[in-house]
């Protein structure tokens, strides 16, 4: 039965991100199916169910964005909001082994599940390759799939950027990032974020390069000398790919030259809102509609974009305010301060340039890496584990 419910965290983990397989069934399905695919097998396990403040709590804020939802965008919605945040709960429940075996597990498989996508990326970088036919979704062009692999047909005449089952490049960066935050970047522990480092690279995603630079420095650069080091490095890619070629490369072009200075964006990369989206923004601060949303009131079809503009506008801040509350309500009690406020500040940062809070990606490795985290401070708090 623990096994089942492994395959069933990684699948909804996955599915929540918008892997493709799964994108022409009915959301609500998909998420009763996580829900019961989860709490089914837990019911068989030698687990012992704690209902506490703590749980209360969490409840109590979980309750608060289904009841925002509702308002917001009906019954339905709601409903949908409650069970994308329900399975945190099912995860507190786990023992420490269990959780520790759990991220070990998902992170194994879903490194494992990108290497055949990387390799027909990498082969359709050299040859054309016949694919399995064409996958379309609204919103975006139609991808070119290789199962393991949608390429998307925007970049036939230009350097492919890799996003392997997912819809697109800062997906595949995200769950790559926040697995890699979540083990705490202990390459020697988990050999398999190597291939999580790599996708990350080849998705050319500059928040995902940031992301990622930040949550290391945050964990693992603990002394001035490491942190010279570190950005040293860094500058030495920078430079690089700026003095090579003249700037005329993939790095420079897709990545380096977004971080320039931009009188309207602070920096050219920062393009996630279009016009229409930054005018409705500035117009409802202010107003009322600034803390409930301006949905009921605009085009929404002329808001587009992503992060927290395009989440303010349609949920407004009481809502934002909700989702602030409820990860806050996720931390353990006695949690392990460093790593707890380190993930916190970049799951802050995540959402201010992509901002779908309740994407199980973003909430197993946050409340598992936190637990884990917790619980191997307080093992090392024991007596019998302190020398004199």
């Amino acid at each position: 039965m623990w096994t089942i419910f492994k395959i069933v965290n990684l699948w909804w983990l996955l599915t929540s991100t918008f892997a493709w397989p799964m994108l022409d069934l009915p959301p609500m399905l998909l998420y009763v199916a996580a829900n019961a695919g989860m709490l089914l097998p837990m019911s068989f396990l030698p687990i012992r169910f704690n209902i506490d403040a703590k749980t209360g709590w969490i409840l109590l804020a979980i309750v608060g964005l289904t009841m925002w939802s509702t308002w917001i965008d009906g019954w339905s919605n709601g409903m949908m909001t409650a069970l994308q945040c329900l399975p945190v709960l099912y995860l507190m429940q786990l023992p420490f082994e269990y959780l520790t075996d759990l991220l070990k597990f998902t992170t194994k498989w879903y490194a494992i599940l990108l290497i055949p996508g990387f390799i027909i990326y990498l082969l359709t970088l050299i040859i054309p390759l016949p694919s399995m036919g064409m996958f379309d979704h609204e919103g975006y062009p139609p991808f070119k799939n290789y199962i393991f692999f949608i390429k998307n047909t925007l970049d036939e005449f230009r350097f492919a950027r890799f996003n392997a089952f997912f819809l697109e490049p800062g997906h595949l960066a995200i769950v790559s990032c926040f697995l890699m935050m979540a083990n705490r970047f202990n390459f020697k522990k988990c050999p398999w974020l190597f291939i999580l480092g790599v996708s990350i690279v080849f998705s050319l995603s500059l928040a995902g390069y940031i992301l990622t630079l930040v949550g290391f420095l945050m964990i693992k650069v603990n002394s001035i000398p490491k942190a010279l080091i570190t950005l040293g490095a860094v500058g030495a890619i920078v430079g690089g790919s700026i003095a090579w070629n003249g700037g005329d490369n993939t790095l420079n072009e897709m990545i380096i030259s977004r971080m320039e200075y931009d009188k309207t964006d602070g920096i050219k990369g920062n393009n996630r809102f279009f016009n229409n989206t930054d005018y409705a923004f500035k117009r409802s601060i202010g107003t009322k509609f600034f803390w409930t949303g301006v949905k009921e009131h605009s085009n929404m079809t002329l808001i587009s974009g992503a992060g927290y503009k395009i989440y303010i506008l349609y949920f407004g801040m009481i809502g934002t305010i909700l989702v602030i509350i409820f990860y806050l309500s996720l931390i353990p009690p006695h949690p392990a301060y460093r790593f707890t406020i380190s993930f916190f500040i970049l799951i802050a940062l995540c959402f201010m340039q992509r901002a779908y809070p309740f994407w199980y990606s973003w909430l197993f490795p946050y409340v598992v890496g936190m637990y884990i985290a917790r619980d191997e401070k307080l093992r090392q708090n024991l007596p019998e584990n302190k020398t004199y």
